[in-house]
């Protein structure tokens, strides 16, 4: 079974879920009005990045539930980010959406919490008001990572079982990509079939994403079945859209989308 505890740092209900398997995940939440919302953050990323402090803070003032969490082997969760991989971590999201929300949310995810954000919201299509993506990455283990991959890393990958990767973020820091991840993206992979989401989706891409192309974000509008896509492409934006004036679009972008969705009691 699964257990959930306040920890008592946050007087807006900081946590921890446990799983099955004995890891813990650390969230933060509020509870409030409905449609809520569910911040999914990037790839060695965290809970506590400026996106996710900005969308707390846009539910506070407006009264509406809010959760943001720590996948699996990132910030205050257990485990390490060598072993997490895709299926894991979307997993983790089902179980954070099942059993620390309730009625409607719009997930918001960024980068590889583009990708868990899809994931989640197949697996649990009547829970979702609307999607937002922000420099979404799905497929990114094959198609960012395999295919740039040189003849000598993959042979490294596949006979060590790991490589490093050179981290843009901390160059002191390499990154140790496990074997697994690549292995266990193959399972997830979205952008080669139709996504079979009706809800409304909004996806946020900048192009001078030096990460991730900004033409995924076209990709991954033509492959969802819903009719309500919309594509917003800044021209001066990188792959963290995180400057003010992307905080700000994002909210903007939010709160349009909470708009459509209209508001459910409770």
């Amino acid at each position: 079974m699964t257990a959930v505890e306040n920890d008592g740092t946050s007087p807006f209900g900081g946590g921890i879920l446990s799983r099955p398997d004995g890891a813990t995940i650390a969230y933060h939440a509020l509870d409030g009005k409905k449609p809520g919302i569910v911040f999914l953050h990037g790839y060695h990323s965290d809970m506590t990045g400026g996106k996710a402090l900005a969308l707390e803070t846009l539910c506070r003032d407006q009264g509406r539930a809010f959760l943001r969490f720590d996948y699996f082997g990132h910030g205050r969760s257990s485990g390490d980010v060598r072993h997490g991989t895709v299926g894991r971590w979307a997993a983790d999201a089902v179980a954070v959406l099942d059993q620390l929300t309730e009625g409607p949310q719009v997930l918001v995810g960024s980068s590889l919490g583009g990708w868990i954000a899809l994931l989640t919201a197949l697996e649990r299509p009547h829970r979702m008001a609307g999607l937002v993506g922000i420099a979404a990455a799905p497929d990114f283990t094959e198609d960012l990572m395999w295919q740039d991959f040189s003849f000598e890393q993959r042979r490294e990958l596949m006979e060590r079982g790991e490589i490093s990767l050179p981290n843009c973020y901390d160059p002191g820091q390499p990154w140790r990509v496990h074997r697994v991840l690549i292995e266990d993206g193959r399972n997830h992979l979205l952008l080669r079939d139709s996504i079979n989401l009706g809800c409304p989706v909004r996806l946020i891409h900048g192009q001078q994403d030096a990460d991730v192309p900004w033409r995924t974000a076209l990709q991954i509008a033509d492959c969802l079945a819903s009719d309500d896509v919309e594509v917003v492409l800044v021209k001066d934006g990188d792959h963290r859209l995180s400057r003010d004036q992307d905080i700000g679009r994002m909210t903007r972008v939010v709160s349009s989308l909470l708009d459509v969705a209209g508001e459910i009691p409770g």
